[in-house]
């Protein structure tokens, strides 16, 4: 069983790190659109998953003891097991789509930040006299 630890333990460094909301910058007319390729590419990553899991995911060979354990343990290892590489990597999606939905959530605030700020100064346009 420590074997399989330290094997899920390497495969954790194939799966990189999203960045933070504070870790990217965008120009803030851009959010929505880095937003959406975001978004996007989590899907697509999404679907790329669902199907690559019914090939790595195995039956065993045959009935005896070790088939069964070694079959169980590349399942756990590869498909099903809490830190198995399919969870690391749907985390990793769901980690996509967080940081779409702040993008989203910062657009937002943009553009009430720029109103607010266009009212408050309502009094000074141009061409006043």
């Amino acid at each position: 069983m420590a074997n399989n630890s330290s094997s899920v333990g390497v495969l954790s460094t194939a799966v990189p790190e999203v960045p933070g909301i504070a870790d990217i910058q965008v120009e803030p007319g851009n959010l929505l659109q880095v937003a959406k390729i975001i978004n996007d590419q989590a899907d697509d990553l999404d679907d790329k998953l669902r199907q690559k899991l019914i090939d790595l995911r195995i039956d065993a060979p045959a009935a005896d003891v070790v088939s069964s354990t070694a079959v169980d343990a590349w399942n756990r290892l590869v498909a099903t097991g809490e830190g198995s590489y399919a969870t690391r990597v749907q985390n990793y999606i769901k980690n996509l789509r967080n940081l779409a939905s702040k993008l989203r959530q910062a657009a937002e605030h943009y553009q009430v930040s720029e109103g607010d700020r266009a009212a408050a100064f309502g009094d000074r346009g141009a061409g006043r006299s």
